[in-house]
C-alpha cells in the first residue's frame, strides 16, 4: 500500500539570501550562534554607510531584516523547515548610528501545532536596548507546499 501524500519540496538554499547568504555581494552575510547560557539564538550586525536612512543613522528596515533572520531561523532550527514568517512586528526604541554594533537575540515563546511565536531584542555594545521584535511563524501544510512548487510560489 502506498501513501499518496505529496512530499513537500525541499527549500533550496543557493547562498544568495540577502540576510545570511555568503554568495550575495550586497547581502549582510549574517552568521548565527546559540548562547549556551541563555538558550538564545544570536547574531551581530554592524551597519555601514550603505545601510543608512537619515544621515549617519541606520535605515529601520534593515533592523527588521536582521530580526526576520534571527527570529525565523530559531523556529526553523527548532521546529523544522516547513515554517514561514506570517507577521513580523519591530519596535525601534533608540536611534542606531552607522558603525554601531548591534547584538540580536531571539527565542521561541509559544509553540502550537500551526503557529510558533518568537521574540527578540537588539542591544548596543554597552547593553542598551535598541529595538525589539516578535514574529509569528505559520506552518505550511504539505498540500500548500506542493501547490506552491507547481505554481512557482503563487499558491
Amino acid at each position: 500500500m502506498s501513501d499518496n501524500t505529496p512530499t513537500p519540496p525541499k527549500l533550496n538554499d543557493d547562498g544568495y539570501c540577502f540576510g545570511c547568504g555568503p554568495g550575495n555581494p550586497i547581502g549582510l552575510k549574517l552568521t548565527f550562534s546559540w548562547n549556551d547560557t541563555t538558550g538564545d539564538y544570536e547574531t551581530v550586525y554592524t551597519p555601514t554607510r550603505e545601510h543608512q536612512g537619515w544621515e549617519g543613522r541606520i535605515h529601520g528596515g534593515l533592523i527588521a531584516v536582521v530580526f526576520d533572520e534571527v527570529l525565523s531561523r530559531v523556529v526553523l532550527l527548532k521546529r523544522g523547515y516547513k515554517w514561514v514568517t506570517a507577521e513580523l512586528t519591530t519596535r525601534m526604541i533608540r536611534p542606531v548610528n552607522i558603525g554601531q554594533t548591534m547584538h540580536f537575540k531571539g527565542r521561541i515563546t509559544l509553540e502550537k501545532s500551526r503557529l510558533t511565536i518568537s521574540q527578540g531584542e537588539a542591544f548596543g555594545g554597552d547593553g542598551t536596548l535598541l529595538a525589539s521584535a516578535h514574529c509569528k511563524m505559520m506552518l505550511v501544510p504539505p498540500s500548500q507546499m506542493a501547490e506552491m512548487e507547481r505554481t512557482g510560489g503563487s499558491g
